[in-house]
């Protein structure tokens, strides 16, 4: 009872787990589908650095000046035997009409720092190596998925806050006045009368036509194009920034490229890297949601280190080359196995023919989701 409880329980979560996974929908029998990242496209988004605010400026004040006639002195009569006493007096007069004084305060700044993101966070199944000692030919037995979580990649870009913008303060400004003497009858004359006529001075004054004003310029605003990668979802039915993409069954398992090396040598001639062009190249050029794993192997005929030195050369020949041709390096990856992945029994201090050594000297890939 107990045991058949426990199949039950098992078997509930392998179908849970199975149907978490978002497997593709309405597969082909016998098809091999890969999950690979959506692919990603560049959008320009615009930060404003500093914004647009108004600044001011004072128009001075216009005067223009006159001339006015001013009495120091006024008519008077004499007379022949009795001369007049005058007194001396002091006047004022407004000489320059006041004003208000405009004074701007400018705007006061503050450099800072806005973070933007420009990756969003996301998750996603990742393939690991097939369990180790696995014996069952049915494809998918033993592959191992982890699910992995990325953070969003956030950056901060400089800014430019404003604490306090432009302001302007008006202050009334004294007037100014000039003093002058005159002499003005204390007693007039007697006996017989003389007119005297009155004195006039010109005074040169400066009358206010326009007061201070301000003039508002707008400053605009300082605008940052930021180039960001988003993946394009747009036409994708995926929540989750993933696709499944069918793909030849033959490549998700290890295929011999029938590359050839010179004795000890990890160059590649013309012949390996038109069958490398034919064979790989292609392949990744037509299918950027791909990557691939390339290993090595030599036969035993020389130390283990050194062979394990060669093999990893010589992957690492292969990817070099593609790389030159426009793959991008993280959409490969090799090792260098030497000769510790023998495909028969030739292993150290073994007599083998030429051929049976050959089989273990072999350059091979295999495709892996991106």
């Amino acid at each position: 009872m107990r045991n058949s409880a426990l199949l039950l329980l098992i078997a509930f979560l392998s179908f849970q787990q199975l149907f978490a996974q978002n497997y593709p929908e309405n597969p082909e029998p016998g098809a091999c589908y890969i999950r690979c990242p959506i692919e990603e496209i560049t959008e320009i988004e615009k930060v404003i650095t500093t914004p647009s605010y108004f600044d001011y400026k004072v128009v001075p004040a216009v005067y223009k000046t006159v001339e006015e006639q001013v009495l120091v002195k006024e008519a008077s009569k004499r007379f022949e035997y009795v001369p007049a006493v005058y007194k001396e007096v002091t006047d004022t007069i407004l000489i320059e009409e006041p004003i208000g004084k405009i004074t701007v305060i400018p705007v006061r700044t503050l450099d800072t720092f806005d973070v933007i993101e420009i990756q969003p966070a996301f998750s996603r199944f990742e393939s690991r190596p097939a369990l180790a000692g696995c014996k069952s030919l049915i494809p998918g037995d033993c592959d191992v998925i982890c699910y992995v979580v990325y953070d969003a990649i956030k950056k901060e870009i400089p800014v430019r806050k404003i604490l306090a913008r432009p302001t302007i303060t008006r202050e009334k400004q004294k007037p100014r006045f000039k003093t002058y003497k005159r002499r003005e009858i204390a007693t007039p004359a007697t006996v017989r009368e003389i007119e005297i006529p009155a004195e006039y001075m010109t005074i040169q004054k400066r009358v206010l036509v326009k007061d201070e004003t301000v003039d508002s310029v707008e400053v605009g605003a300082v605008v940052r194009e930021e180039v960001i990668q988003v993946r394009d979802v747009r036409n994708s039915g995926s929540s989750d920034g993933y696709e499944w993409r069918k793909i030849d069954c033959k490549l998700l398992d290890y295929n011999v490229l029938p590359i050839y090396y010179g004795f000890n040598s990890d160059v590649l001639d013309a012949k390996a890297k038109a069958v490398i062009d034919k064979e790989l190249l292609a392949l990744l050029i037509n299918k950027p949601e791909i990557r691939v794993e390339i290993n090595s192997h030599t036969d035993s005929r020389s130390s283990d280190d050194f062979n394990l030195d060669l093999s990893e050369r010589r992957a690492r020949a292969v990817v070099d080359y593609l790389a030159s041709r426009g793959i991008k390096r993280s959409r490969m990856e090799f090792h260098g196995y030497g000769e510790t992945q023998l495909v028969n029994h030739c292993g150290n201090g073994v007599e083998c023919t030429e051929e049976q050594h050959a089989k273990n000297r072999r350059t091979e890939f295999r495709v892996l989701p991106r």
